[in-house]
């Protein structure tokens, strides 16, 4: 009883582990989405300023150039991540079910060590009432 015990805290700290690098893997994607977006915005309007759209031309702004670059690795980044994401939400899923499984083999065998003691008390109560009868008899 002890091992599955302890096996329940393992696969418990494992879980929490996973969800903990999920939410790290979610938080660094929410935080590339925010910084890809604000970079569209400053390509954008670097456009507006100089009046220009064109990446090929000559005079296209260096600053957009470099966001626009910037902003292309982040959602290779995003998307790489998202992979990553998707991955360690599969092992959570796992994880937990194998939680689940540990903790239904253990709720079964409380339940059944719990029906053994109560199985044992009442043959324990019927021999004693037995005995209480048997010796009123022998009073009589």
């Amino acid at each position: 009883m002890k091992s599955r015990t302890s096996l329940i805290r393992v696969q418990r700290f494992q879980v929490q582990e996973i969800q903990r690098r999920v939410a790290d893997l979610e938080q660094m994607l929410d935080d590339f989405r925010r910084e890809e977006e604000e970079l569209e915005k400053r390509v954008r309007y670097e456009q507006q300023k100089a009046g220009i759209s064109d990446e090929a031309h000559y005079a296209y702004p260096t600053y957009a150039k470099y966001a626009s670059m910037r902003r292309d690795n982040l959602a290779q980044s995003i998307s790489e991540l998202s992979r990553q994401v998707d991955a360690e939400r599969d092992k959570l899923a796992d994880a937990f079910e194998e939680l689940k499984k540990v903790e239904l083999v253990e709720e079964t065998a409380r339940t059944r060590a719990k029906a053994e003691t109560r199985r044992r008390e009442q043959a324990e109560l019927d021999e004693m009432a037995l005995t209480a009868h048997s010796r009123a008899a022998d009073i009589r």
